[in-house]
């Protein structure tokens, strides 16, 4: 029974180390230089986003807030937000886009902002920092393109709260103020695909202020009987974050 209570004590000891020590709080903020690169899909004939629609790189935005704390048995949280917007002018020959058919030059907007919950444990909190979670994404927009000689509009609706595994690994260098890191989020199901992942290097300054840049890259694939798209959107990022 000694014994027993032993390793009970012992792997609650070796649970709580492996959580925040205190309650702490991170805080920040991106911007991300965005290149859409795909096709989208209502009917038979597939967009180019490049081609056909004359979409170019984009700067955007994304912040994000962590709380994490030392009770073993709940999640740490984090709320992030990143916004996806592009438009442009382009042209397209006679194809049918959400009953609309669309000949000659269109405008078009493509909206992929998102928001997202993580809940995720630390599995290690030291020189070495691993997280694993879920996080659920919630799309509140889509697709949009305009005959600009009929002035009819098709739309395509991405308005779903997509479930996906999260991890995040970060490499401390031990008395530099140095980290390099890799996050991600995925999930894949019936046809439909969704991966968002991000390597990054920071540095920490005094009082927890540091700075942030990497590289992002999303890849979409949304497949709904006769409405499709697969859309990536990659680039580099660079921001500021402060640990609290």
């Amino acid at each position: 029974m000694k014994t027993s209570r032993i390793m009970l004590l012992a792997g609650a000891l070796l649970a709580s180390s492996a959580q925040a020590d205190v309650v702490g709080w991170r805080a920040g903020a991106n911007l991300w230089g965005q290149q859409f690169e795909g096709d989208v899909r209502s009917g038979t004939t597939e967009i180019d986003v490049e081609d056909n629609l004359n979409y170019d790189d984009e700067n955007d935005y994304s912040f994000y807030l962590q709380l994490e704390h030392p009770i073993p048995v709940l999640p740490n949280i984090m709320l992030g937000h990143t916004s996806m917007e592009a438009a442009a002018v382009g042209s397209v020959d006679g194809i049918d886009f959400e009953g609309i058919e669309l000949n000659g030059d269109v405008s078009s907007r493509s909206d992929l902002t998102h928001t997202d919950l993580t809940l995720y444990y630390e599995i290690l909190d030291n020189w070495v920092n691993l997280d694993v979670g879920l996080t659920g994404r919630y799309f509140d927009d889509g697709i949009q393109i305009r005959d600009l000689t009929t002035q009819e509009a098709g739309r395509l609706d991405i308005d779903h709260v997509v479930p996906m595994f999260y991890g995040q690994a970060r490499f401390d260098l031990p008395f530099s103020g140095l980290s390099v890191g890799i996050e991600g989020n995925y999930v894949s199901y019936d046809d439909d695909t969704l991966y968002d992942t991000k390597v990054n290097v920071g540095y920490t300054f005094a009082f927890g202020l540091g700075v942030e840049a990497g590289y992002r890259y999303m890849d979409l694939e949304y497949d709904d009987d006769d409405e499709f798209a697969d859309v990536t959107v990659d680039g580099v990022y660079g921001g500021l974050f402060w640990d609290f």
